[in-house]
């Protein structure tokens, strides 16, 4: 069981810092007057309501990761 916990810790801990990854990037878009930005490389449009989203993949990734951590920590 301990095994188990610590890789869904490892695990959530990577996918935490790739929503920040994404997050920071997002937040540094050049967004027009409607809240849009297109990459002309990729040929796509990034809203900027996607941020908000992205923040809330953080923050719940954080407590899960948290959490995990809190409940390996317990069963030692």
């Amino acid at each position: 069981m301990k095994q188990l916990i610590k890789i869904l810790t490892i695990a959530s801990a990577v996918v935490t810092f790739i929503f920040i990854w994404l997050y920071l990037n997002l937040t540094k878009l050049p967004y027009d007057i409607e809240g849009r930005y297109f990459d002309e490389e990729e040929a796509i449009v990034y809203h900027e309501q996607t941020k908000e989203l992205y923040g809330l993949f953080v923050l719940a990734s954080l407590l899960l990761t948290g959490i995990l951590t809190f409940t390996g920590r317990k069963l030692q």
